[in-house]
């Protein structure tokens, strides 16, 4: 049966919800466009990029992305918290094992190598877990 992006995104986040727990991130887990714009707090958010209805394959990409606040270190600026974002970042594997063992239909494989970013405007970066996933339909 092909899945539409509302079913892919909740077990996502269902699994993830599971996996990160109370003690892996200092925020929360958000769907696509939940997040607040002024949340300060270490967050994730589940982005399902548009996706394929094959006949007996449907294909697609998630994308994860963790925002991590900024820290002043005394330079007169805010900086990176690299240490936090390579943690988040040494996740990447976790994460894809995590979903593949919740479900025999869908196989995830990292699309990949994580990767950092600013988020303008919020003194955060983020760390971006790309993953693309397969669906049988039949």
């Amino acid at each position: 049966m092909i899945h539409n992006n509302s079913e892919i995104e909740q077990f996502i986040y269902d699994v993830l919800e599971a996996f990160l727990g109370a003690d892996t991130i200092g925020g929360d887990l958000y769907m696509e466009d939940c997040r607040p714009l002024d949340s300060t707090e270490e967050d994730a958010v589940i982005l399902v990029s548009p996706y394929t209805t094959a006949e007996q394959i449907q294909t697609g990409r998630v994308r994860i992305n963790f925002y991590v606040p900024d820290i002043d270190a005394g330079v007169g600026r805010l900086l990176p918290d690299k240490e936090r974002l390579a943690e988040i970042a040494s996740l990447q594997n976790a994460i894809v094992d995590s979903l593949n063992e919740q479900s025999s239909d869908y196989l995830f494989s990292l699309a990949r190598a994580s990767h950092t970013g600013a988020e303008e405007g919020i003194n955060q970066h983020y760390v971006n877990v790309t993953i693309d996933f397969k669906l049988l339909t039949f």
